[in-house]
């Protein structure tokens, strides 16, 4: 259906329901309307605060060293399952979650 279809169908079944004045009363008595909340949008400085955190752990704690040895490892892992270390497995599921993390991160940005 089209909207000028569903907007006629719905003029045109319109109905009222006798309330006998309660809305009139009500906004009568109501000074304003509540407004809605208003957040204060923190996460320009919450997110590169974070981020920073989380690069300089990782630098202090050799964390490029246990991918890269992960992932060289990684590549042996495909011919022989029982090899796969939980080092490889979870440099595996990081890397791919990391790769995620940007692309979302991209497109939010781009949207």
């Amino acid at each position: 259906m089209k909207e000028d279809n569903i907007k006629r169908f719905f003029d045109d079944h319109k109905q009222t329901i006798n309330d006998q004045g309660f809305s009139e009363r009500l906004f009568a008595t109501l000074d304003c309307l509540p407004q809605p909340a208003v957040k204060k949008d923190r996460s320009w400085i919450i997110m590169p605060l974070f981020a920073l955190a989380g690069f300089l752990i990782f630098v202090l704690l050799g964390g490029y060293s246990a991918i890269i040895d992960g992932l060289t490892s990684l590549g042996g892992a495909f011919r022989d399952v029982k090899s796969a270390t939980p080092e490889i497995v979870v440099s595996f599921l990081l890397t791919a979650l990391a790769i995620f993390a940007v692309g979302k991160y991209v497109n939010e940005e781009v949207s």
